[in-house]
């Protein structure tokens, strides 16, 4: 007879890490609230920008860290490191064009991004194939599938002028839904940093296992 496995009762390391990551992610988003409020300085909306992009570069570095330890799922690591890449390459541009108001070639970035992204997928179709007929099993996946959805969909209403103007009525202010869309934005980037930091460890872990 073979000998049955012990069931995994979860670590209190695992869960008390979890506590502080989200405990952290709280402190982070609502930190550009606490700061002062200086007239004619953009200073909450620059700190929202930059930690933005501060969890965008972490989660690409994450990625790209990860490749080192995934084996023959390294393509699916470099796949999603180009993606993470384009959207921190437009957080930036967001940031260098629309509050420093510098010139930033952030679309032939991009284009270049996703081009090595499609050249990839093509070399290693079987290999990204199997990946996302399985992603819904990965770690982290429901994380940056939240993160889409409250950039594509929810961001869509919650950052609409129109739906604030309904709700407040005469008390309506244009920085409302420009300030409720930042702060969604970087809920999401929390999200995304998150579930690479699980995807990063799924990868790695269940190429051990094979």
């Amino acid at each position: 007879m073979t000998p049955s496995r012990k069931s995994n009762p979860g670590s209190w390391k695992k869960t008390l890490l979890r506590g502080v990551l989200i405990c952290a992610g709280s402190a982070a988003i609502l930190l550009p609230a606490w700061l002062p409020n200086k007239p004619g300085v953009p200073l909450e909306r620059g700190t929202v920008e930059l930690l933005q992009a501060a969890f965008l570069a972490t989660s690409t570095a994450i990625m790209f860290g990860a490749m080192a330890h995934s084996g023959h799922r390294r393509c699916v690591c470099r796949v999603l490191a180009f993606g993470l890449a384009a959207a921190l390459v437009g957080e930036l541009e967001d940031f260098i064009s629309g509050i420093m108001k510098w010139p930033f070639p952030d679309a032939w970035v991009v284009g270049l991004l996703i081009f090595l992204s499609l050249i990839t997928v093509a070399r290693h179709r079987y290999v990204m194939l199997k990946f996302f007929s399985t992603m819904g099993q990965h770690a982290g996946a429901g994380f940056i599938g939240a993160a889409l959805l409250i950039i594509y969909v929810f961001n869509r209403v919650i950052g609409a002028p129109q739906f604030w103007e309904a709700s407040m009525g005469d008390a309506f202010a244009p920085e409302v839904p420009r300030i409720c869309k930042s702060y969604l934005e970087l809920l999401a980037c929390y999200f995304i940093f998150v579930g690479s930091i699980g995807l990063a460890i799924t990868l790695g872990r269940r190429e051990e296992l094979e």
